[in-house]
């Protein structure tokens, strides 16, 4: 009988304990509760804040020090997202019209299709460096008789561009007329003089026609002609009637125009899948007509150091000099299909250099801007990685005010965050504890 009294004793004190646990639980929830973040958002849920620099928060009106703006009354919304969502309120439920209208807000869908890779950018038109000839004397003497006076003139193959007088060449036309003699009188034991003799011409810049015509007219020429080697544009002229020259210095140089090189700038984003030997379009921005296919033949080693573009090189046809060295160009390059990839229209990404956002609806008038991950870009569309599903409405037009409004809200939440809250959620998490 005595155990069972002491037993029901034992249950009863016990039953009081809990009962006054929980009342104290109650009473030590309910203080600290409010001290928390969302009591005191209530209590003060408006900020004013300066719609040029965020960051400048005041619990009272006012002007911005740093810009002198009259600061906003901004109310301030519980959330827990590193961008909060943002309203755009209507006039009309029922159209949806109103704000959203005059900040011409306007949506897309997420879609998945196929993306063409292709880049359209622009190049200079450039000379082909393996068509240029460059005109030395092969010997020292003095230039008379010059038939260019000008750069840019035009010459063709065999042209006579000019005669030199060198002691060097007359002196091997004498040994040339020497040995041709020596080869009537001694026969062919005298051949290999001969042609040693033709030899040492044809090194000193004699054409093969010079050389027959002095072995014909059994005399020498004083005043050597010069030929162009090629057809083309005379450049770099550095040689006037009566200079001396030596080998060292280049008198002109002859520029074959009728193939030219476009050198296009590749942005770094774009050079992935640029490789040798896609194919390219080159046209000139104001003659359309003159467009013309054609295929990268190199890329360049090197970026350019400030711009950090790549140079892809092309080679076109320049058909009655149509393209002028220097002359800019539209260049469109292609590299075939990617299919099935969730793509967006590009005025849709806002890109701040550090990461790429897309301000999504997330109800009919609430927007929140998400992260997203970009991979290809093709003209006006760029493909989605992550960060997107399809389907999904996005803002493109209007998103970089939305964007700003949710950095906003999410500068005045953080300093709005009172210190106390997570001081008393560790309070409440311990009291928890307590057995």
């Amino acid at each position: 009988m005595h155990t069972l009294k002491k037993t029901s004793k034992n249950a009863q004190n016990s039953q009081n304990f809990q009962s006054r646990r929980q009342f104290l639980r109650s009473a030590l929830t309910g203080a600290l509760s409010a001290f928390s973040a969302p009591a005191l958002l209530a209590a003060e849920s408006f900020k004013y804040v300066c719609p040029m620099h965020p960051q400048i928060v005041r619990d009272h009106p006012g002007t911005c020090p740093i810009c002198g703006m009259t600061l906003v009354k901004q109310k301030i919304e519980a959330s827990t997202d590193a961008y909060p969502a943002v309203s755009a309120p209507t006039t009309d439920a029922q159209s949806g019209e109103g704000l959203q209208q005059t900040l011409a807000i306007h949506t897309a869908k997420v879609v998945r299709d196929t993306l063409w890779k292709y880049i359209k950018t622009y190049g200079v038109v450039k000379p082909d460096e393996t068509r240029v000839v460059h005109i030395h004397p092969f010997a020292s003497g003095w230039v008379s008789q010059l038939q260019v006076r000008e750069e840019g003139a035009k010459v063709k193959k065999g042209q006579l561009l000019y005669r030199i007088y060198s002691p060097e060449m007359v002196s091997a036309q004498q040994d040339l007329l020497l040995a041709k003699q020596n080869v009537k009188q001694l026969g062919k034991k005298a051949q290999p003089l001969l042609d040693s003799a033709r030899t040492r011409l044809e090194l000193l810049g004699l054409s093969a026609k010079t050389i027959r015509q002095i072995e014909r007219q059994g005399k020498v020429i004083n005043k050597v002609p010069v030929y162009a080697p090629q057809s083309g544009v005379v450049g770099q002229l550095k040689v006037q009637p009566g200079m001396y020259v030596q080998p060292s210095l280049e008198m002109m140089s002859i520029t074959d125009l009728s193939k030219v090189w476009v050198e296009a700038q590749i942005l770094s984003q774009q050079q992935s899948w640029v490789a040798v030997g896609k194919t390219t379009e080159v046209s000139m921005p104001k003659m359309p007509q003159m467009t013309q296919e054609s295929a990268i033949d190199y890329l360049y080693p090197e970026l350019n150091p400030k711009t950090k573009t790549l140079r892809a090189r092309m080679t076109v046809e320049n058909h009655n000099l149509a393209y002028p060295i220097n002359a800019p160009v539209d260049v469109t390059i292609y590299g075939g299909p990617k299919r099935n990839v969730l793509i967006v229209p590009l005025s849709a990404v806002i890109d701040d250099g550090s990461e790429k956002r897309v301000v999504k609806v997330v109800a009919p008038g609430r927007y929140q801007p998400v992260k997203v991950v970009t991979g290809m870009q093709s003209g006006d569309l760029v493909e989605i990685q992550s960060g997107l599903q399809e389907g999904d409405e996005i803002v493109i037009s209007g998103q970089f005010l939305l964007d700003s409004e949710s950095q906003i809200k999410a500068n005045l939440l953080r300093l709005s965050q009172p210190k106390s809250s997570a001081k008393s959620s560790k309070t409440a998490n311990d009291f928890d504890s307590i057995k």
